[in-house]
């Protein structure tokens, strides 16, 4: 009898020595997402596990593309978990943002983590100056950064232990519309058209079934060869205005505006400069661009120009003209033909012939040279025999 309680006891000792050893080491996991939305979680991020002291870092793991972390094998005790970056570019800012901002200050309820997204100016108070920085940072292009929650406590028990679901934001993007997992890419809808080509232009921009709006986000991007003189828009003066980097940065809010279909949004006034050398010139509208109505926000077809070498024609006006050493032309063939590109004086006669072989289809340049051309007024004309037909002149310039 005293041999079998022996028996009994060491069993039992090594059933809670085992007990022991399996609970003693289990993991801890968690999940972090965008505004608490488990719906959207936040991929890639970088979760530290700190002991009690939260100075020393226990382990390091980073979130999958669910928003799941886990330490494996992490003995019982007290930690604390922090979510601190992820490698996924930030975004999600919008006129609608400020906005909230505005109503915060006004009174309006907010989560935590609106607070954490709108403290842009990080005094932990949302304030006009949240709004100064806002309206700054939209200015120079708003590159967000990422901001998560405070540290969590962690009381491990020995048993698997969920840790409460981390949120994390865009700074500014109050709303927490962003999707970190680039699913939400918006890519702006524009209706580009050709517009005769002119070395001082006028660029107008048309928005779509737009018909009021208390705010408006314009980004437009230019080519180097361009300079901005004006811009003018229906709305009146601009809250911000930034040109530089061939970027034009728009930002205007205030009182609802009633907009006229029938009249640009903006118009952009320009020039080309020095280094121009012929092709054609856009304007290209940034998916960033939007505007807020009746408070959500709008992405309206913009219809925009493009200045255009060749126009509606084959054959482009010559750049530069006038000219004393050369100038450049631009053709269009619709189909593969053969093409002669001639120089006549102003009397009708040839002067010299450019270009006389087969050519393929599309748009090609061609250099003529006039420095051997006297002064005066001379044309030059391009012409096929083929598949297609055509016969166009335009005027050159030449001094010395």
């Amino acid at each position: 009898m005293k041999k079998r309680t022996t028996h009994l006891i060491i069993a039992t000792l090594a059933l809670l020595l085992l007990s022991s050893q399996l609970f003693a080491d289990q993991p801890i996991k968690g999940t972090v997402t965008y505004h608490g939305d488990l719906l959207n979680p936040i991929p890639s991020v970088t979760v530290l596990l700190l002991n009690e002291d939260m100075s020393t870092i226990r382990a390091q793991t980073t979130t999958n593309f669910n928003g799941k972390y886990i330490f494996p094998n992490v003995p019982y005790g007290t930690y604390y978990v922090q979510a601190q970056t992820t490698p996924i570019e930030a975004g999600g800012v919008e006129l609608t943002d400020r906005a909230r901002i505005e109503q915060i200050i006004a009174g309006s309820d907010y989560t935590p983590i609106e607070k954490l997204a709108a403290d842009l100016y990080s005094d932990n108070t949302i304030d006009t100056n949240d709004l100064v920085v806002f309206d700054q940072r939209w200015a120079f292009g708003f590159n967000p950064e990422w901001v998560f929650g405070a540290l969590q406590q962690v009381i491990h028990t020995g048993t698997k232990t969920e840790v409460p679901t981390m949120g994390g934001s865009s700074s500014g993007d109050v709303n927490g519309t962003f999707v970190p997992t680039g699913r939400n890419e918006i890519v702006a809808q524009v209706n580009y058209f050709a517009k005769t080509f002119s070395s001082n232009f006028s660029i107008e921009i048309f928005a779509n079934d737009l018909i009021s709006a208390s705010a408006m986000g314009l980004v437009i991007d230019y080519p180097t060869t361009v300079n901005v003189k004006d811009i003018t828009s229906q709305v009146g003066n601009f809250n911000n205005l930034r040109i530089e980097n061939n970027q034009i940065v728009i930002t205007w809010a205030n009182e609802t505006v009633l907009f006229d279909p029938s009249k640009p949004v903006v118009t952009i006034n320009g020039s080309t400069d020095k280094n121009y050398n012929g092709g054609d010139i856009r304007f290209k509208v940034n998916s960033k661009s939007h505007f807020v109505s009746n408070g959500e926000v709008f992405r309206p077809e913009f219809k925009v120009p493009y200045l255009s070498i060749t126009g509606s024609d084959n054959l482009s006006h010559c750049y530069p003209n006038p000219a004393n050493n050369q100038t450049t032309v631009y053709f269009n063939l619709p189909a593969d033909t053969k093409a002669m590109l001639n120089v006549f004086s102003l009397n009708g006669k040839l002067v010299k012939t450019i270009l006389n072989e087969e050519m393929t289809a599309g748009q090609h340049s061609i250099v003529i040279p006039v420095n051997d051309l006297r002064e005066g007024v001379y044309f030059y004309s391009l012409t096929t025999n083929g598949n297609v037909n055509i016969n166009e002149a335009k005027r050159l310039i030449v001094v010395h």
